[in-house]
């Protein structure tokens, strides 16, 4: 394994410890009203010491990505969706997109997944926040409560400065075009509470 290598795994591994302990730096932050939407659950929480400046540079830190297949949706190309609106969102805050994290101060990751290959209890054991969607129907086969957690560390200091989790039903049926509406408005809400200033803390 070469440095780089060597370098991203100790990253990723450092990212999933800092989870276990960021309750003690965080604080909760809440989307906006007009970004709230009824059948979604968002939660966020930040290091209330630490900004991202505007114009910082972001990478993908591909350890960090964990997409749960599911053949339900197998033809739903949900992971593109997902990772075109994060860079969507990324650059609408003036972020700029770098293709190494080595070369990158803040390295980003996501985990998205259906409610039967990760559940409530796993969501808050490794990430430590829960949206916590109770609207989602039980009693329907064509509905099942999907989760999204985006989080961002910075690559100095190893430290994750954001995450933010969102719940609602996934609706297997559903035509292209509204699936792609539902996945850019959810993450539009998620990516309100980045914590973006023009100077640093």
């Amino acid at each position: 394994m070469n440095n780089s290598l060597k370098l991203i795994s100790k990253r990723a591994s450092i990212v999933i410890g800092a989870f276990l302990i960021a309750s003690c730096v965080t604080e909760t932050v809440e989307s906006p009203t007009s970004m709230k939407f009824s059948d979604t659950a968002v939660v966020s929480v930040q290091n209330p010491n630490s900004s991202i400046l505007v114009g910082s540079t972001f990478a993908w830190l591909p350890d960090a990505v964990h997409f749960y297949k599911d053949e339900r949706i197998q033809e739903a190309g949900l992971k593109p969706l997902i990772e075109e609106e994060i860079i969507n969102n990324l650059r609408a805050k003036e972020m700029l997109l770098v293709e190494s994290v080595n070369g990158a101060s803040y390295a980003i990751g996501y985990t998205a997944a259906l409610e039967s290959s990760l559940n409530d209890e796993s969501i808050i054991r490794r990430y430590g926040l829960l949206p916590g969607n109770s609207q989602i129907p039980q009693n329907d086969a064509n509905v099942e409560k999907g989760s999204l957690i985006i989080y961002v560390f910075n690559t100095r200091s190893d430290e994750v400065v954001w995450r933010s989790a969102a719940q609602i039903g996934v609706k297997f049926d559903m035509e292209a075009a509204q699936r792609k509406e539902r996945i850019q408005r959810v993450i539009a809400e998620m990516f309100q509470t980045l914590p973006v200033s023009e100077v640093s803390k």
